[in-house]
C-alpha cells in the first residue's frame, strides 16, 4: 500500500512568515506615494522618483541575499535577518521625524535577505520526489496574497484615524508577528539549511565574532542605500546590474547549441513583454494611487474609503482569479487543450489593455465634468489588471524552467525578476511622472488639470497596451502556421 505523503509542519511556518511579510510590504507600499505628497509635501516627480527608485532596489538585492545564503548565512539565518531588519525599516519609518530614506534602506536590505531565501528554506525542506512540493508552495503564495489584501485596509484604516506614522508602525507589528512565529518553528528547519559561515555554525548568531560583522555590514549596506535613495542614483546601480547581466547573457548564449539558442531567444521574448507589462501594471502604486486620492468619488455610506485601501482590490482579484483559473487550466488540459505560454501572455495583455481602457474612461470623465469620477471605473479596472498578472509571471516562469537552456534556470529566473522587476518599477515611475501636475489657480482648475493628464498617459499605456497585444496575437498565429506546416 503506497503511503500518502503529508506537507511538513515547516510549511504552516513558512506561510505564516509569508502572510505577515506581504503585509508589512504592500501595507507600507500602499501608503507610501500619498504620504510623501500629503505629509511631506513631496512634489509628484519626487514622489514618483523616490517611489520607483525604492521598488528597483527591492528587486535587485535578493540576488545578493540569495549568494550571501549560499556561501555563509543559510537559508535560515539569511531569512531571519531579513525579517528583523525589514521589522526595524518599518519602526524607522513608523517613527515621527526624519528616518524616511534609513527606514526604506532597511526595508530593502531586509528585502533581499528574505525573499528567495524564504523558498529556498522551505524547499530545503521537501524530498526532491515529494509529490506535494508544488502545492506547498502555491499555498505559500496564496498566503501571501492574503496578507497583501488586508494589509492596505487596516494600515489605511491607522493612517487615516490615528496618523501617517500608525499606519508604518502598524506595518511593522505585523512583520514582528511574522518573524515571532518563524522563531517558534526553528526546530523545523533542519536539513540543508546549515550555515556555511564557521564561526556562525559553531558559536550561533549571538557569539561576538558573529553578530557585531553581521550588525555593521547590514548597516552599511542601509546607509549605501539612504544615500541612493536620497540622491536619486537607483538608475546607475540598475544600469550597472544590467551590464553585467547582459555580459553573461552573451557568452551564455554563445555556448549554446541551435536548440538551446532558441529556447534562450524565447525566454529573451517573454523578458522583453514582461516588462512592458510590469511597467504599466506598477502603477497602481503610484499614478492610479494619485488618481484616486484626487478624482475619485470615495464616498460609501456616508464613509470616505482611504485611497490606500484601493491596493487591496488587486491581490482580491489574483486570490479569486487563481480559484478560477486553476479549474479553467483543469477542463482545458482534460478537453485536450493546451494552450502557449505565448497565447497566455497575450490573453494577459489584453486583460491589461481593458483594465486600463476602464481607469482611462474614469479619467476622461473626470477631466470632462467637475474633476471627479465614479470609483467603479477603477475598482473595475484595478480588478481586471490584478486578473492579468495570472497570465504572465507564473507562465513566463514556468517557461524558463522548463526549457532551461545550458542549465542556468538559476541565472534566467534572477534576470527575468531583475527585468520585470527593478527596471519595470524603475520605468513605471518615469512613466508616472508623465501625470505631474504643475501648481493651477484654482482647486477645481487643478482636479480638471490633474484628471487630464491622467486621461492622457492612460489612454497612451491603453494604445501600447493593445498594439502589445495586437504583436503578440501576429507571432502567435504565425508561430502556429509555421508548425502545421511542418507536420
Amino acid at each position: 500500500m503506497t503511503q500518502i505523503e503529508t506537507q511538513p509542519k515547516s510549511l504552516y511556518y513558512a506561510i505564516a512568515l509569508n502572510v505577515w511579510e506581504y503585509f508589512s510590504y504592500y501595507g507600507m507600499r500602499a501608503l507610501l506615494v500619498l504620504y510623501l505628497t500629503q505629509k511631506l509635501l513631496f512634489t509628484d516627480n519626487h514622489a514618483y522618483a523616490l517611489y520607483g527608485a525604492y521598488t528597483a532596489l527591492v528587486y535587485v538585492t535578493p540576488i545578493i541575499g540569495g549568494a550571501i545564503a549560499d556561501r555563509y548565512l543559510g537559508y535560515y539565518w539569511a531569512t531571519f535577518l531579513g525579517a528583523a531588519t525589514m521589522v526595524a525599516g518599518h519602526l524607522v519609518l513608523g517613527l515621527d521625524g526624519g528616518g524616511l530614506y534609513f527606514g526604506l534602506a532597511l526595508i530593502i536590505c531586509g528585502y533581499g535577505l528574505f525573499k528567495t531565501n524564504v523558498s529556498c528554506l522551505l524547499g530545503a525542506t521537501y524530498s526532491r520526489e515529494h509529490t506535494k512540493r508544488d502545492s506547498g508552495f502555491a499555498l505559500m503564495y496564496v498566503g501571501g496574497n492574503i496578507g497583501s489584501f488586508i494589509s492596505p485596509i487596516l494600515c489605511a484604516w491607522a493612517a487615516q484615524t490615528w496618523g501617517w506614522h500608525y499606519g508604518f508602525l502598524l506595518a511593522a507589528i505585523g512583520m514582528a508577528i511574522g518573524l515571532v512565529i518563524f522563531m517558534t518553528g526553528r526546530k523545523h528547519f533542519v536539513a540543508g539549511n546549515d550555515p556555511q559561515w564557521r564561526a556562525l555554525k559553531e558559536k550561533g548568531l549571538l557569539s561576538i565574532k558573529v553578530l557585531p560583522i553581521t550588525v555593521l555590514l547590514i548597516a552599511l549596506a542601509a546607509v549605501f542605500f539612504s544615500f541612493a535613495l536620497y540622491y536619486l542614483f537607483a538608475g546607475w546601480i540598475l544600469l550597472a546590474c544590467v551590464i553585467v547581466s547582459l555580459y553573461f547573457l552573451f557568452f551564455l548564449f554563445i555556448k549554446l547549441d541551435g536548440k538551446d539558442k532558441r529556447s534562450l531567444l524565447a525566454i529573451c521574448f517573454f523578458m522583453i513583454f514582461g516588462l512592458i507589462f510590469w511597467a504599466f501594471d506598477q502603477q497602481g502604486g503610484s499614478s492610479i494611487s494619485l488618481f484616486i486620492e484626487r478624482n475619485v468619488i470615495r464616498d460609501f455610506n456616508g464613509f470616505t474609503i482611504p485611497a490606500a485601501a484601493f491596493q487591496s482590490i488587486n491581490p482580491f482579484a489574483i486570490l479569486i482569479g487563481g480559484v478560477i483559473m486553476s479549474y479553467v487550466w483543469y477542463w482545458l488540459i482534460k478537453a485536450g487543450v493546451r494552450l502557449s505560454a505565448l497565447f497566455k501572455i497575450t490573453f494577459g495583455l489584453l486583460f491589461l489593455t481593458f483594465g486600463f481602457f476602464m481607469i482611462m474612461m474614469g479619467a476622461k470623465i473626470a477631466a470632462t465634468t467637475d474633476g471627479h469620477a465614479s470609483m467603479m471605473w477603477v475598482v473595475v479596472g484595478m480588478a481586471v489588471i490584478g486578473f492579468a498578472e495570472l497570465f504572465v509571471d507564473p507562465v513566463a516562469l514556468s517557461e524558463i524552467t522548463r526549457l532551461n537552456p545550458g542549465g542556468s534556470v538559476g541565472f534566467l529566473a534572477g534576470l527575468y525578476m531583475l527585468i520585470t522587476g527593478s527596471i519595470a518599477n524603475y520605468a513605471a515611475a518615469e512613466i508616472a511622472t508623465l501625470t505631474s501636475v504643475e501648481t493651477v489657480k484654482t482647486a477645481g482648475d487643478f482636479l480638471v488639470k490633474s484628471a487630464s493628464n491622467y486621461y492622457n498617459v492612460f489612454g497612451a499605456i491603453t494604445k501600447v497596451s493593445a498594439i502589445a497585444c495586437i504583436v503578440l496575437i501576429i507571432i502567435s498565429l504565425v508561430m502556429y502556421f509555421v508548425r502545421k506546416q511542418k507536420i
